[in-house]
């Protein structure tokens, strides 16, 4: 802007000087050259002289236009000068201005500058706040995982201090129970006053003699071991509290059998088998022939292979049992027959496969031969129910009621002869609806056995501790090997008390002075 008014007023400045020469030179050209005077022969000079007068009047005009437009240029140079002075003073102010302005600027540049700066150190701290809450945040998390599993495990540890404090109240409530039970042992004769009540229930009733110390040891515990290879245990006991109905088990070894070093010869089982539809209970008692060499372990293989034949068969035994077969359906007599013959199978594959038996049998299945009896009882809660008794052999099924001892199966034989056992092919297989009611109790159980609860001074000695209530495993399993002279065979049984409803077994177990 500056720049243009200088070039303008220098312009204007040059125009005016080259006009003001020309207009001297002018003058000093019309000052220098002589008027004309009249030449010969003019006619007119005094229009000569108007004519000149009226020229020089024009360069005077001229003059003073020239002069006025020389005094317009000088104003013009002043007012172009002015606005110099004024483009130059605005340029001074522009400058001042514009110097202020850039220190501004670098006022602000400075405060940008510490504003980015500040900006920086807010986004390191905000950068760092962030990473310390990420942390914090983190932390939190895992205080949050470690606090819920101290909260499971303090939740497992709780369960556990309360099922340990259940088992130490139920172990309290045993132990209080087995002190009162014991009680009557502070007697270290209380066994032998057992024994002692045997006796004088023999003398009295004129039937079994008092036992004599010169046939038999002093106690019931055996003084030897067998010796024979199909050697097992002395006594085996089992039992089960099934709501209404209780059961108790045990196989004992004779004193025949001890003297002479001979093992037991008898098996019993308890199972609740698969496929029956309902629960159901199977109470198996296996007779080893006494003869026969390997005859314990068929019996034991011949409950084991009753268990599984009752299962193949149970889509017919379980409806029967429960009332459920449809009336085209026939009885179980098919079913149970294949099912023992199967049994038999079973026991001559294994004896041939151990090598108790030669590959032809028959004349030693004698070392095998087994009488089988089992007893399936419908569980559950009911006034009356039916049980299926079967079996091949001469084992029994008896029932005490009102503490009378009735054989039910066979029906109607009290005493059982020579019958065919297992594994002899076309043995007889028996079997037999057998109806009980509230306050019952089943046993099944082997010959010998059954001769002692059939005879009438031991069996109501036996009817008098299971009449009130079930006994103690242990209990049961003293009470079954209670010594009794001339009964010198296994004992063997399977006794089932049917109280109709659990809530009648529990009150039963509850009795004060009951057997438990």
């Amino acid at each position: 802007m500056i720049v243009v008014f200088s070039v303008l007023l220098v312009l204007c400045t040059a125009v005016i000087a080259v006009q003001g020469l020309r207009l001297r030179r002018a003058g000093a050209r019309a000052a220098a050259r002589p008027l004309p005077g009249p030449r010969p022969g003019d006619r007119l000079p005094a229009a000569r002289a108007a004519e000149l007068e009226r020229a020089v009047t024009e360069g005077r005009r001229a003059v003073q236009r020239a002069e006025a437009e020389r005094d317009s240029a000088r104003s013009e140079l002043r007012g172009a000068r002015s606005e110099l002075e004024g483009a130059r003073s605005e340029r001074d102010r522009a400058l001042e201005r514009a110097a202020d302005a850039a220190r501004e600027a670098g006022t602000a540049a400075e405060e940008a500058d510490g504003a980015r700066a500040t900006s920086d150190r807010a986004g390191a701290e905000a950068r760092r706040a962030r990473g310390e809450a990420d942390a914090a945040h983190e932390q939190a998390a895992r205080l949050l995982t470690e606090t819920e599993a101290l909260r499971v495990r303090a939740g497992k540890a709780e369960e556990r201090a309360r099922q340990e404090a259940e088992s130490a109240r139920r172990a309290r409530k045993e132990a209080e129970e087995c002190r009162k039970a014991l009680e009557p042992m502070d007697d270290p004769d209380w066994v032998q006053s057992e024994l002692d009540e045997m006796r004088r229930l023999a003398t009295n009733g004129g039937t079994l003699p008092p036992v004599a110390d010169a046939d038999r040891p002093a106690t019931d515990i055996p003084q030897q071991l067998p010796l024979s290879p199909d050697a097992t245990t002395d006594s085996v006991l089992d039992g089960a509290d099934l709501g209404a109905l209780v059961v108790r088990a045990a196989s004992v070894c004779g004193d025949g059998h001890r003297r002479r070093q001979q093992h037991r010869r008898d098996a019993v089982l308890l199972r609740v088998p698969v496929g029956m539809g309902r629960p159901t209970l199977l109470s198996a008692v296996a007779a080893g022939t006494p003869d026969g060499a390997w005859s314990q372990s068929a019996a034991s293989h011949a409950c084991r292979a009753l268990l599984t034949q009752i299962q193949n068969h149970a889509a017919v035994l379980g409806p029967w049992l429960h009332d459920e077969a449809a009336a085209d359906v026939p009885g179980p007599a098919a079913a149970l027959r294949l099912a023992l013959n199967d049994v038999g199978q079973a026991i001559r594959v294994e004896a041939r496969g151990r090598g108790w038996v030669s590959a032809e049998g028959t004349q030693d299945d004698r070392a095998v031969g087994v009488s089988l009896t089992g007893l399936l009882s419908p569980l559950g809660d009911s006034g009356t129910r039916t049980h299926l008794a079967f079996g091949v052999g001469d084992g029994m099924v008896l029932r005490l009621r009102d503490r009378t001892w009735t054989t039910v199966f066979p029906a109607g034989d009290r005493h059982i002869g020579e019958t065919t056992p297992l594994p002899v092919k076309g043995a007889p297989v028996r079997w037999l609806a057998v109806p009980s009611r509230e306050g019952d109790r089943l046993v099944v159980c082997t010959r010998p056995t059954a001769q002692l609860l059939l005879n009438e001074v031991t069996g109501s000695w036996f009817a008098d501790r299971w009449t009130d209530g079930q006994p103690r495993l242990t209990s049961f399993l003293l009470q079954l090997g209670a010594r009794i002279r001339g009964a010198v065979e296994d004992r063997t049984m399977a006794c089932v008390w049917d109280h109709g409803y659990a809530s009648h077994a529990a009150e039963t177990r509850s009795l004060p002075g009951s057997p438990r």
